[in-house]
C-alpha cells in the first residue's frame, strides 16, 4: 500500500549497495531492480513491514477507531482493540490506509542517518555529516528520485469512482492520497458549494440587466447591492472554510501527530552544535539571509515591470489605450495601437476583416505571454527561493508560494486595475475581465488534463524500444508520468477568487460561470491524479497554509476595489445620488473608443460630499466584516467536544485509569451529552 521507489542516478555499484544496505539496516526491505531508462542504475522498491508500521504509528500518535467506535491513539499493545476499517491489496482487511503507510514510510526513509559517509559518496558545496538523513544527503547532489508508487487500480481508482458530489469524496481522497491533497479538494468543493449561493444572485442581476436594455454594470442599482453581498459572503466563506477544515483534520485525525523539526534537503550553512539535539548541523545567520531578500525582491520588481509592459502592448492592441485615454502620453503606441483603428485587423467595433476571428487575437496573445512569462519567472524564483536558504520544507514552499503568486496574480489582475482605477472605465473593465476569464478558463481545462493525457499516450505508443526485462512493471509505469504540481491548482482557484470578489460590480456572471467551470475542474484534477501524474508524497498538514491566508487578503482587498468602483469608476453612486456628479457628452470618435457617449465627472463643491461617503460606506462594510470575523469561531462546538474528549481518553490511557468515572465518561457519545444537556435545561 505504501511502497516506495528509490532510483539511484549513479552506476556506482558501491554506492547502491551502501543505500540497500542502510535501508535494510533501517527495518524495511528493499528490492533492487534495474532503472527503466538508463543501464547501470539502480531502482529500489522499498517495503515497510507490518510490525514496524504498528510502531511507527503509535510513536505518531495516530488515531483508530476502537471496538466501541470512538477514535483514541492507537497503542501497539492493543491492537486487537482497534477495528480495521480498510482493505488493502488482496482484500485484506488493514487497520492502516494506504496514505498512513505511504507516510510511515516516508518518514522511516528521511530518518536514515548515513552514520559514515563512504569515500566515493559524491559531495555538496556544504559537505555530508554523520548525522544527516541519506535521502537528503542524496537529493542534496541530485543522484535520486523518489515518489511513492501507485496501488492496484482499484483502490487507486476509488475517489474517482465515488466522484466528488458524495460526501465520503474527501475522505477517499484521504484514503489514498493524504490530507495535503484531500484539503485542497476539501477547500474546493467548499468553495463550489458557497458560489451557489452568488451564482444565483449573479444570474438574477444578470438577467435583470437583460430584461431592462437601458440598464447595464455601469448605472444599475442593483449591482451594488450585489457588490456588498459578494464582499460580506467572502468573509463568511473564508470562516465556513476555516470550520470545514477543522472539521475534517479532527474527522481524518491530523491534529494529534505530534510535531517533528524537518530540515530542507537543499539547507546548506556552517556547523554547529545544535542548541535543541546536541548533534553537529548546519545553521545560517537569519541576518544574512535579509540580504538575499533584498535581491529577490529587485529581481521580481524587474520582472513586474517587463509583465507591465506586456499588459501596454496588449492594451494598444486591443484599443483600450487610445489618443483619448488619460494615460496616452505615456502608455500609448501609435506603431501598434493603429491596428485598433477603425476598419483595421483589431477594431475592436468589429468592422475590421474577420471580426469574429482577429478581433479575439489580441486576448489569446496576451494569455499566452502571460503563461510564458509565467514559466520563466517560476524558473527565476526557485532559483531566487533556493539560494534564500530557507531551513524548513514548509519555509522554503510559502516563499516561493508568495513570490509565484504575487507575480502571476499581477499578470492576471494589472490589465483590470488599470481600466477600472486609472481609465475609470467598467465598460471596458468588464470587456477585458469576460476576455481574460474566458479565454483563460478554456486554457486551463484543456492543459491540465486532456493535452497531458495526450502527450503521455502518444509517447508511450511511439517509444518502441524493448525495456530491460529485469525492470519493475510498477516503476516503468510511473517512470515516464510528471510529478504532481498541486501549486498551479490552487493558484487558479484563488486568481478565480480575485474575479468573482474584486470586480463584483463589473461581472456578475463570474459566479454562475465559475461554479460550472470549478465542477468540471473537479473532475479534471482527481482524474489528473489517478491517472496521469505520478503519485504525490503524503504530508499529514492540518491546514492549506499559505493560501488560506492569500484567500483572506483578496477578500480583504474587495472591500476596497469594490467601493472604489461604486464610487468613482461607474455611475452606480450616481444613480443613488445624482446631484454629487455631472454628465459630459462625449465626441462620436471618443465614444466610440470608450464605449459610452458620456462621462461623468464629480460636481463642483461635491468632492467631499462623495469622500466622506466612500469612507462612511468603508467603515461600515469594515466594521461588518470585522463583526463577522470575531464573532464566528473558527471551530464549531462538535470538533472542540471531540478534541476535548480525545485529550481526555489520552490522560486516562497514559495514567492507566480504569475507574468507572473515566470509563463512562470515556463511551459517552453525542447523543447521550445532547440528553444531559436538554434534561438540565428542563431541570
Amino acid at each position: 500500500m505504501g511502497d516506495y521507489v528509490l532510483i539511484i542516478l549513479s552506476d556506482d555499484k558501491d554506492l547502491q549497495n551502501f543505500v540497500s544496505k542502510r535501508i535494510v539496516d533501517s527495518g524495511q526491505t528493499a528490492s533492487k531492480f534495474d532503472h527503466p531508462e538508463y543501464p547501470g542504475h539502480a531502482a529500489f522498491i522499498v517495503k515497510t513491514p507490518e510490525e514496524l508500521v504498528k510502531k511507527e504509528a503509535e510513536s505518531w500518535g495516530f488515531l483508530k477507531r476502537d471496538e466501541k467506535g470512538l477514535k483514541r491513539e492507537y497503542l501497539g499493545s492493543q491492537h486487537d482493540l482497534f477495528e480495521p476499517p480498510y482493505e488493502s491489496q488482496g482484500n485484506v482487511k488493514s487497520l492502516f490506509s494506504p496514505s498512513e503507510v505511504s507516510y510511515i514510510t516516508h518518514e522511516l526513509l528521511k530518518r536514515i542517518k548515513m552514520k559514515e559517509v563512504p569515500d566515493n559518496f559524491p559531495r555538496s558545496k556544504s559537505g555530508v555529516l554523520p548525522s544527516d538523513s541519506m535521502l537528503l544527503a542524496l537529493e542534496r547532489v541530485e543522484i535520486v528520485e523518489c515518489w511513492p508508487l501507485h496501488c492496484n487500480a482499484d483502490e487507486r481508482s476509488t475517489a474517482w469512482k465515488v466522484g466528488p458530489i458524495k460526501r465520503s469524496f474527501c475522505d477517499h481522497v484521504e484514503h489514498y492520497f493524504g490530507s495535503n491533497v484531500s484539503l485542497y479538494f476539501a477547500w474546493l468543493t467548499n468553495y463550489i458549494t458557497w458560489l451557489i449561493i452568488p451564482a444565483v444572485a449573479g444570474s438574477c442581476v444578470f438577467l435583470y440587466h437583460y430584461l431592462h436594455p437601458d440598464i447595464n454594470v455601469d448605472n444599475s442599482m442593483v449591482s451594488p447591492i450585489y457588490t456588498f453581498f459578494i464582499v460580506i459572503w467572502g468573509v463568511l466563506f473564508v470562516k465556513s472554510w476555516d470550520r470545514d477544515c477543522a472539521s475534517h483534520v479532527c474527522d481524518w485525525g491530523i491534529n494529534a501527530v505530534k510535531w517533528r523539526r524537518e530540515v530542507r534537503s537543499g539547507y546548506y550553512g556552517r556547523k554547529r552544535i545544535s542548541p535543541v539535539t546536541g548533534m553537529p548541523e548546519r545553521y545560517f545567520p537569519p541576518q544574512d539571509r535579509l540580504f538575499r531578500y533584498s535581491v529577490s525582491a529587485c529581481v521580481t520588481i524587474l520582472m513586474l515591470i517587463l509583465a507591465f509592459f506586456v499588459m501596454v502592448i496588449s492594451l494598444n492592441l486591443q484599443g483600450y489605450i487610445h489618443k483619448y485615454s488619460y494615460s496616452k502620453n505615456y502608455l500609448l503606441y501609435t506603431s501598434i495601437s493603429w491596428l485598433c483603428d477603425e476598419g483595421e485587423y483589431f477594431d475592436p467595433t468589429g468592422k475590421g476583416p474577420m471580426p469574429s476571428l482577429l478581433l479575439y487575437i489580441p486576448v489569446i496573445l496576451h494569455v499566452v505571454i502571460i503563461q510564458v512569462l509565467n514559466k520563466i519567472y517560476q524558473v527565476v524564483a526557485i532559483k531566487l527561493t533556493n539560494w534564500e536558504n530557507h531551513r524548513s520544507p514548509t519555509q522554503h514552499e510559502n516563499a516561493l508560494y508568495v513570490k509565484r503568486f504575487f507575480f502571476e496574480a499581477f499578470d492576471c489582475y494589472i490589465a483590470l486595475f488599470y481600466l477600472a482605477f486609472v481609465e475609470n472605465d467598467i465598460v471596458l473593465l468588464r470587456k477585458e475581465l469576460v476576455s481574460l476569464y474566458t479565454v483563460d478558463s478554456i486554457r486551463r481545462l484543456s492543459t491540465e488534463t486532456l493535452i497531458p493525457l495526450i502527450t503521455r499516450k502518444a509517447s508511450r505508443a511511439i517509444a518502441s524500444k524493448e525495456k530491460d526485462s529485469n525492470c519493475n512493471e510498477r516503476i516503468d509505469k510511473d517512470y515516464d508520468k510528471d510529478s504532481y504540481e498541486q501549486f498551479d491548482d490552487y493558484l487558479e482557484m484563488i486568481i478565480q477568487i480575485g474575479y468573482v470578489t474584486l470586480f463584483a460590480g463589473a461581472f456578475p456572471l463570474a459566479a454562475p460561470l465559475s461554479v460550472i467551470c470549478n465542477i468540471l475542474e473537479l473532475y479534471s484534477d482527481i482524474f489528473k491524479l489517478t491517472y496521469i501524474t505520478r503519485r504525490p508524497i503524503v504530508h499529514r498538514i492540518t491546514d492549506i497554509g499559505v493560501w488560506s491566508t492569500l484567500v483572506k487578503g483578496i477578500v480583504l482587498l474587495s472591500v476596497f476595489t469594490n467601493l472604489y468602483i461604486f464610487c468613482f469608476t461607474s455611475e452606480q453612486l450616481m444613480t443613488y445620488a445624482p446631484s454629487f456628479f455631472e454628465v459630459i457628452p462625449l465626441e462620436a470618435e471618443e465614444a466610440l473608443k470608450s464605449g459610452s457617449d458620456h462621462v461623468h465627472v464629480i460636481a463642483d463643491g461635491a468632492g467631499m460630499a462623495v469622500a466622506t461617503t466612500m469612507m462612511s460606506l468603508e467603515h461600515i462594510v469594515l466594521f461588518l466584516v470585522a463583526v463577522i470575523w470575531i464573532t464566528v469561531p473558527e471551530t464549531t462546538p462538535s470538533v472542540e467536544d471531540e478534541l476535548a474528549r480525545r485529550e481526555y481518553v489520552k490522560f486516562l490511557t497514559s495514567h492507566g485509569t480504569n475507574s468507572v468515572t473515566g470509563i463512562s465518561l470515556m463511551t459517552m457519545d453525542s447523543s447521550n451529552i445532547e440528553k444531559s444537556e436538554g434534561t438540565d435545561n428542563e431541570e
